[in-house]
């Protein structure tokens, strides 16, 4: 397991670098406008990705060593990337009616967007998925090539075509998308071996009784997912409306560098436990089931905990480091997006409770009040120049959601949070040093010197708390 651990942080910690590299890349190519159309691009595939493709990707997820158990991998993805294809065919009519509704001619190329989300659905679902398939069958250095391999490709796609063709936000979404069209042939072929398509098979498992108990275990995920996705991603059309795209990219690349530390840390903490926790739920009882999220629970959440003490720390440094001179005063925005990615990585491993008992309709409720706070507030109040009430709005309404999400998560499994914060406090004192030190923002070396210094204390500061586990 030792071996297994340091594999994935290896490897999550060189995506952690490609990705801040993307970030710094992207901020210096791009203009402010096109940063913030960037985020937009994103947030019309996050729609479809979490609210259609998500929960089906769960389903899958969540059974994945029953398929593999059975040879019927291959029969499964088949049936998935049939659902696939409709939500990319769905995309077009919504992606028309978006594009004219909001006159976004000024912004993008309509042809250029819709075969971007169209192929983007398609391709990077699948990759996606038989890429996280090959982690949670634990080939565990099969997904640590490809993972790295992608990045690496995909950001110098990404660079060449703004630099050399297309200097505009899908120019560079384009990079990463044609990346894992390329690498997509290798995971399909390494994730089905060993099985064969047997239509016959599909017709006879898929019946009207299993699709019900699909839809039983995704509907509810769906309606979750989509009030994630109103929390999460879709303010970006209200600032865009409300305020301007240059605005939006400001905010986004501020609250864009919290959420890349935590992504990560998130990542490669459920990378080395979702497996584990997925095989001690397989066939246990509910005190047992119950027993393994505590577990799992007791060593993340003091990651967590860390995590945000470091990047608020470090909040000043990254920026200086990780994006264009342009972007320095988006710090702020960082700092306040600690509080956001808190709350949300703490309800994401609540998830994982109602689904390991199948309760998923209990998220709803949570993500509903969370949905209505962020957009009620947003849309209703006009901020003026005081443009960090915004992320301060959204970082309220993710703690309403999680307080919601442990509430109801308590009542479906004897959860408990076996965590010693007074040690926790007393480890994250030192990050407190760096608000007396006088950071130049132009100063390269000072810069990486702190990030060095005290990310070495960070790891040290979680190796600490995993060593007495």
């Amino acid at each position: 397991m030792n071996k297994d651990l340091s594999l994935i942080i290896a490897g999550r910690l060189f995506q952690i670098i490609i990705m801040l590299v993307s970030v710094r890349l992207l901020t210096t190519f791009l203009t402010p406008s096109e940063v913030g159309n960037y985020y937009i691009v994103l947030a019309i595939l996050a729609f479809f990705n979490l609210v259609l493709l998500n929960p089906p990707g769960m389903y899958f997820s969540r059974h994945i060593l029953h398929w593999q158990k059975s040879n019927n991998l291959w029969n499964a993805l088949f049936f998935f990337i049939l659902w696939i294809l409709i939500v990319a065919l769905f995309s077009i009519p919504v992606l028309y009616f978006i594009y004219f509704q909001f006159d976004y001619s000024t912004k993008f190329d309509f042809n250029v967007l819709i075969l971007y989300i169209v192929l983007a659905i398609v391709i990077r679902t699948v990759y996606r998925n038989t890429l996280n398939g090959i982690n949670l069958l634990n080939y565990r250095k099969i997904f640590v090539f490809y993972l790295i391999t992608t990045l690496i490709l995909g950001l110098s796609l990404s660079c060449a075509i703004v630099y050399f063709f297309y200097n505009r936000a899908l120019g560079w979404l384009f990079g990463m998308m044609i990346a894992e069209s390329i690498m997509l042939y290798g995971t399909l072929r390494f994730f089905i071996r060993n099985n064969v398509l047997d239509i016959d098979k599909i017709k006879y498992i898929v019946n009207r009784k299993k699709i019900k108990s699909i839809l039983l275990f995704c509907v509810p995920i769906g309606i979750t997912t989509f009030l994630m996705w109103g929390q999460n991603t879709a303010y970006r059309f209200i600032i865009d409306y409300k305020y301007s795209s240059e605005v939006l990219g400001y905010i986004a690349v501020g609250l864009g560098i919290s959420s890349a530390v935590f992504s990560s840390i998130e990542s490669i903490s459920m990378q080395y436990f979702n497996p584990i926790f997925l095989k001690n739920i397989l066939d246990a009882s509910i005190e047992q089931r119950a027993r393994a999220w505590n577990d799992i629970a007791k060593q993340i959440v003091p990651i967590y905990i860390l995590s945000a003490f470091f990047t608020l720390a470090m909040a000043e440094v990254l920026i200086n480091l990780l994006v264009d001179h342009k972007f320095h005063h988006s710090y702020i925005y960082t700092m306040i997006g600690v509080g956001i990615e808190f709350f949300r990585v703490m309800t994401n491993l609540l998830n994982s409770v109602s689904q390991s008992e199948y309760k998923t309709t209990a998220t709803i409720k949570p993500y509903s009040v969370g949905f209505f706070i962020s957009l009620g507030i947003l849309g209703s109040i006009d901020f003026g120049t005081n443009y960090f009430m915004i992320p301060v709005v959204l970082a309220f309404a993710f703690f309403c959601v999680y307080i919601y999400m442990y509430r109801n998560m308590k009542k479906i499994l004897d959860i408990r949070y076996q965590i010693n914060l007074l040690q926790l406090t007393l480890l994250s004192l030192p990050f407190g040093i760096i608000y007396f030190i006088k950071i130049n923002n132009y100063h390269l070396i000072q810069n990486l010197f702190l990030l060095c210094l005290f990310g070495v204390y960070f790891l040290f500061a979680i190796w600490i708390e995993l060593k007495r586990k």
